[in-house]
This record gives C-alpha cells, structure tokens and sequence, in this order.
C-alpha cells in the first residue's frame, strides 16, 4: 500500500536516547582523558566545552533525527491495523549523517484484528500492533513518544472512518 491513507507515522531509531547519548559521553570521555589529564580540564573549561560540541557533531549529532533507522506507516485495512515499514538501505546500521530510505514491506508485523469498533477497542489493536512491531525489530528503538501524548485524546472511531478505503 505504498501512499494511502495512514493515521500515523513512528520513527523506528537504532538505538533509544538514553544510550545514545550515555555511549556518546563515554566516547567523548575516553578520547578526553587520554589526550588531557584532569588538572588541564579543569583549568580550561571552554576548550573542553568546545570539544564537547565539536565530538557531539562529528559522533552523529543529536539524537532525534540523526539516528533514525526507519518509519512504521499505520493504516487501518478493512478491520485489521497494519503498518509498512520504510528503512535505511543499508542492512548495518549506523552513526551516519547521509541516509537513504526504502520501502521494505506491506506488513511490519502480522495485522491486528479490531474486535471492537469503539474509542477503546481501536485504541488497544493500534498499541498491540505497536508491541508487536518493537518484538520484530530486536535492538531497536520504536519512538513513540507523540502516540502516547495523543491517544487519549483522538477520536478513533473517526480515524479509523475517515482512512479506511474498506470501512
């Protein structure tokens, strides 16, 4: 179903923030200590900060939109949610600043049947489909930081009305 109807995209990361960013002040850390010792640290706080920003841009940049690995496209199919999964072209992932996306497939994880059609049902399929999207992609981050903020607050008996070709 490459283009449609879809009510949400999830960022699919290669890794979650908190060890992004624990694993890039560990890299930053070892390459400090071994070229300046503690004293020369604290005594030049501005060349380290100055070093901070510059290995934070050469180690991949922020988190949010550097280390993006793919999306899950949801959509509703007749009763059943299912979502195509977009990915990096290559298989290996890794810190990278020049990406390059690629459909992979219809159906990230086996479709999920809606059994009720009301605000709560919906609501429960969408998230079992996101559960079992995050046990395929193993040693990956599914960000679903937006979806949580709004989904009590949609109307998903609309949403599902308004962007299925089938309901």
């Amino acid at each position: 179903m490459v283009g449609g109807d879809f009510f949400f995209i999830s960022p699919v990361y290669r890794l979650d923030e908190e060890k992004y960013y624990a694993n890039l002040n560990k890299d930053f850390e070892s390459v400090v200590s071994g070229a300046w010792d503690q004293e020369f640290r604290e005594k030049h706080p501005d060349m380290v900060q100055g070093w901070r920003n510059h290995h934070h841009t050469t180690y991949g940049g922020a988190w949010d939109f550097n280390e993006i690995v793919g999306y899950i496209k949801l959509y509703f199919l007749g009763t059943q949610v299912r979502g195509e999964y977009w990915s990096t072209i290559p298989k290996r992932k890794i810190r990278t600043r020049r990406k390059q996306f690629e459909y992979k497939t219809h159906k990230m994880y086996v479709e999920i049947e809606i059994r009720e059609k009301t605000k709560e049902g919906i609501l429960a399929a969408i998230e079992e489909y996101l559960e079992g999207c995050a046990r395929e992609l193993k040693n990956r981050h599914i960000d679903r930081k937006e979806f949580d903020k709004l989904k009590n607050h949609i109307d998903w008996p609309a949403v599902f009305r308004e962007n299925n070709s089938f309901a």
